[in-house]
């Protein structure tokens, strides 16, 4: 065990003090474990899967303690490959996931007299967002030179032919890059310059969801469900495009998922003021065992913590 000790010590010593090219080849080797290519995830099962010392936690502060880290380290590691595509998407992924999980959705349930607090907090998200959303983008301008000008521009065929460029691998970073520039304009819709992102946003999501309708158990089908719930027809939005992408969320999360039963209590229970629709619904989502799910624990424990604060509060929803 000594041996083996000197040995790894006397390794990693060479790697510091060693030249470039050798410590480009090991940060690539610790960059590709921790933020491997669509390409190789693909072929990662979920025992091997390092994101699974996360998604698969039962417990949810430690996870909301080790966040802030977690971000910083793979900014830093992308700060030192900044070509590593895997790297730049991976770091922005975490930044929307934190944004959402651990910023926003905390702050939206602050009782009504703390609204400078949830005020400070959604800005706080938003620039999350944002910030998640710039870094998803690095890694597809790596793939696609001038992604960016392309879907963000005024030229909606630009904006097409380079979606169609994308292909399966791509998916991954088009849900997130749309998720986090949807989430940013939904925090401050009136604001210009996130209401003219949207169509990008949309874009990428559609285009996402059209190259693999199954992604993630449904996931880019409840962002298009809230988003076509709540926006109106001149954005792309509109209620039926919302039923329908429920209807396909529920199909390919088997009913597994609290989070899309949560969009249904949102985005359809709540406007309509349908009361036994919310009860049955938010029973639904806390029907659901997160054990079952190892490595989607977390985030199922996540959504019933925020099912059960809905069910508690019902008044604040459903008036009645």
């Amino acid at each position: 065990m000594r041996k083996v000790f000197y040995l790894a010590l006397t390794v990693f010593t060479v790697i510091l003090v060693s030249g470039c090219s050798i410590k480009k080849l090991a940060f690539n080797s610790i960059a590709d474990m921790l933020a491997p290519s669509s390409e190789k995830a693909a072929g990662i099962n979920e025992e091997s899967n390092p994101m699974i010392a996360l998604t698969g936690e039962n417990d949810p502060q430690l996870v909301r303690d080790f966040f802030p880290t977690a971000l910083k380290l793979y900014e830093i590691m992308h700060l030192q490959n900044p070509g590593h595509e895997g790297l730049a998407i991976m770091t922005g992924q975490l930044y929307i996931m934190y944004a959402n999980v651990f910023v926003q959705q905390p702050a939206s349930r602050l009782p009504y007299d703390k609204f400078d607090e949830q005020d400070a907090a959604y800005l706080r998200a938003q620039n999350f967002y944002v910030r998640g959303k710039d870094y998803v983008l690095v890694g597809l301008n790596h793939r696609y030179p001038a992604f960016t000008e392309a879907v963000f521009g005024k030229n909606e065929t630009n904006a097409q032919k380079m979606l169609a460029k994308c292909n399966k691998n791509d998916v991954a970073a088009l849900y997130w890059a749309g998720s986090g520039t949807l989430a940013a304009f939904s925090l401050n819709p009136v604001e210009p310059i996130y209401l003219e992102n949207v169509p990008g946003g949309l874009a990428m999501l559609e285009r996402a969801v059209e190259l693999d309708p199954a992604f993630n158990n449904g996931a880019i089908w409840e962002v298009l469900t809230a988003f076509y719930a709540a926006a109106p027809e001149s954005l792309g939005g509109g209620f039926e495009k919302a039923e329908d992408a429920y209807r396909n969320a529920l199909e390919y999360s088997r009913g597994l998922s609290p989070s899309t039963y949560l969009a249904y209590v949102q985005n359809f229970c709540i406007p309509t003021q349908d009361s036994a629709g919310f009860d049955e619904y938010i029973d639904k989502a806390l029907a659901i065992d997160p054990d079952l799910q190892p490595e989607n624990r977390l985030a199922i424990i996540l959504s019933q913590e925020q099912a059960y604060w809905m069910k508690q509060n019902k008044e604040y929803f459903i008036l009645e």
